[in-house]
């Protein structure tokens, strides 16, 4: 299996990073997609998606270390991939929002 892997900045201070795994050109596993901010001069990851625990699910990290476990339904990973990179591009300003407020 092939892994491809890449970083792609929304702004200077975020970014998502994902990473996957092929096989004949299709996508086989979700190692990662995590958006990250930095935030009071760290990097911190606010949300991810992996398959740890066996199935595709998504993590909300909050700033005390709690995290909110959710899973995600899909009928292929291909599509799936593509499912949570659109949710991360039309939501990540309101996850920065969110964490920024639990800090207070």
């Amino acid at each position: 299996m092939g892994e491809k892997a890449w970083e792609r900045f929304l702004t200077n201070r975020d970014r998502f990073r994902v990473a996957f795994g092929t096989e004949k050109g299709k996508v086989k596993q979700i190692i990662v997609v995590q958006y990250e901010a930095e935030i009071g001069g760290e990097w911190r990851p606010l949300v991810r998606y992996d398959m740890a625990h066996g199935y595709l699910h998504q993590d909300v990290l909050h700033p005390d270390g709690t995290q909110e476990k959710s899973a995600v339904i899909y009928t292929d990973l291909d599509g799936a991939l593509q499912q949570v990179l659109a949710e991360l591009n039309r939501r990540w300003e309101s996850y920065r929002r969110a964490y920024e407020r639990r800090m207070r």
